[in-house]
């Protein structure tokens, strides 16, 4: 029998300048040997194909696919052998001792602290694509050092703790209304982290498991809103954060939100922003 080589992954040689986080984007291979870890670790697959290994057992993994690995426990991810479509993987670490005092003076952070205490590898599917912008949202805090990047780093890390608390609850969740509103939030994910895509009512409805003019009433109950005011709402929010943040041009932006026709966004823009989107840039950013 060949004795399996495990070593130690200690939360020294990450964390840096007195920041309890550390966050990376990683292109994974066969160098790193199966290893524990003396920190608390996150980890979404978010691109490309491969397998996770916990001792003799391995599973099979894929974009979308969510890890919460506990102190101690020994894991590694392996590429599969396409050279094409290398495995990236973003990992969130974190100091036990520096998040769990954090959760206990957190409004409402005292519910998130079972995560802390799990003593298996909880593996979850990202199916409406949220975990995607908060692990690609943290990583660019953490790699460009921008002004209050501790608090940027500590807010987003609350909302990716209450998305795998959330994902628990619906792993093991026996209550029907409970179930109902996890997966009405799910849908709601997939309809903000997919705002260049058109889905339909009917589309919607399949998906939640109920005909489309009870789709259309629940989700007004849930949202406030009806279907089309709730995805023009988040795609003008969408679009007025890449026109504060970024130099794209005014239809590249208004194709990423979903606009093809461009006075079309103009049109809506300024009825919900009751300015142009040029003239929204210049007030916040001076960017003409």
């Amino acid at each position: 029998m060949v004795k399996r080589t495990i070593r130690l992954l200690s939360g020294d040689q990450y964390f840096q300048d007195k920041l309890p986080i550390y966050v990376n984007r990683n292109s994974e291979s066969y160098e790193l040997t199966e290893h524990y870890h003396d920190f608390f670790e996150l980890s979404y697959v978010s691109e490309g194909t491969g397998t996770h290994h916990t001792g003799e057992q391995f599973i099979e993994v894929q974009a979308g696919d969510l890890f919460l690995i506990p102190i101690g426990m020994s894991h590694v991810f392996r590429p599969s052998s396409s050279k094409k479509h290398p495995l990236i993987v973003y990992n969130c670490i974190v100091k036990l001792d520096q998040l769990a005092p954090l959760l206990t003076i957190f409004p409402g952070g005292e519910s998130l602290s079972r995560l802390l205490s799990l003593k298996e590898i909880f593996h979850c599917k990202d199916q409406a694509g949220e975990a995607h912008g908060l692990f690609t949202s943290l990583y660019l805090e953490y790699s460009t050092k921008r002004p209050e990047q501790e608090a940027a780093l500590y807010a987003l890390l609350i909302q990716l703790l209450v998305l795998y608390a959330r994902k628990l609850d619906g792993f093991h969740e026996d209550n029907e209304i409970q179930r109902a509103t996890y997966r009405m939030d799910e849908i709601i994910s997939l309809l903000k982290n997919n705002l260049s895509e058109s889905y339909s009512l009917s589309e919607l409805a399949l998906m939640y498991g109920v005909s489309d003019r009870q789709f259309q009433r629940l989700f007004a109950k849930h949202t406030g809103m009806t279907l089309s005011s709730f995805v023009q709402a988040c795609r003008i929010a969408a679009a007025c954060e890449l026109l504060r943040i970024s130099n794209h041009k005014i239809a590249s932006i208004a194709e990423a939100v979903g606009y093809a026709h461009i006075p079309s966004f103009y049109e809506v823009f300024k009825k919900h922003m009751g300015v142009s989107p040029r003239d929204f840039r210049r007030n916040v950013s001076g960017v003409l």
